[in-house]
């Protein structure tokens, strides 16, 4: 028996992850055909996750803690939630007993996030990763060059509020039963696939120089896109696009697609914290079918 991607009118914000297709997703989901199992080996944030698992399906990523984050959700939902409790009302109780005009940049910073940032450094727990996901500037994932999240504190916006993170954590958990979660590279991830399934690529942004991950190795990378093509398996990659006034699209070699979509994206976070203006995104869908 088929799959077909789930209707849901939004796609709760689970994970903070950058790069998120979460208000893509219904776009993207519309265009799935049927499948027996979907897999996703740059999964980050899983947008579209919520809208396409079905039992048997397979969910990657290279980044270990972020992996163990999914596995906990699916078999733990509770823990996850109780954590983020507590870690909320620790931090809520130190910004209430800072004076509110000291809560700013150089004075009266609450240490508690940057306690957990420190403790997640050491550590790499799940469960501190998510907290700090949470409540970190506009939920940018950013590591410096030891490997350590270094993004700050988001002074205006210190993380959902636990009750609604409850009941997203769990829907997410009931969604995502039978997935399986695997910490592995792309290719990897991908070898099992087979003419009845799907697999959607969203690798980190092409000519992008500040993500947690290295460049992708192109020519690798388009090798495992033509061996899907000649394996009869069925994919969607978004892979560039268009931000403003710049064309940021890439070379993807026409014999492996067939089709070449825009859908968009809303504004580009990153480029308003890191560079100021804030700008339309667009981007790329390649579809093999």
């Amino acid at each position: 028996m088929l799959n077909t991607p789930r209707a849901a009118k939004a796609v709760p914000s689970l994970i903070k992850w950058t790069g998120s297709k979460r208000f893509q997703a219904a776009g993207i989901a519309a265009l799935i055909p049927p499948y027996r199992r979907y897999f996703e080996p740059f999964l980050g944030g899983g947008g579209l996750l919520y809208l396409t698992a079905a039992p048997g399906s397979v969910a990657g990523d290279l980044y270990g803690p972020l992996i163990g984050l999914w596995k906990l959700i699916q078999s733990d939902p509770a823990r996850v939630a109780e954590d983020y409790h507590r870690k909320w009302n620790a931090l809520k109780k130190e910004l209430g007993d800072l004076h509110a005009s000291k809560i700013r940049w150089g004075e009266g910073i609450p240490g508690f996030f940057y306690s957990v940032r420190s403790a997640f450094n050491e550590t790499k727990g799940p469960l501190e990763l998510n907290f700090i996901l949470r409540t970190c500037v506009n939920g940018i994932v950013r590591f410096n060059h030891q490997g350590d999240f270094n993004n700050s504190f988001h002074l205006s916006r210190p993380g959902m509020e636990p009750s609604r993170f409850k009941a997203i954590v769990t829907a997410w958990s009931a969604t995502i039963q039978g997935v399986k979660f695997v910490c592995r590279d792309y290719q990897r991830t991908v070898a099992s696939a087979g003419k009845d399934d799907f697999v959607y690529f969203d690798p980190p942004y092409a000519g992008n120089r500040q993500r947690y991950i290295e460049n992708l190795d192109l020519p690798r990378f388009f090798a495992t896109l033509e061996d899907l093509n000649k394996r009869k398996v069925k994919w969607a990659l978004s892979f560039d696009g268009r931000r403003g006034g710049a064309d940021l699209t890439h070379a993807v070699p026409e014999r492996l697609f067939k089709r070449h979509l825009f859908l968009r994206n809303g504004n580009s976070a990153v480029n308003k914290v890191l560079n100021g203006p804030v700008e339309n995104v667009d981007e790329s869908l390649y579809l093999n079918y």
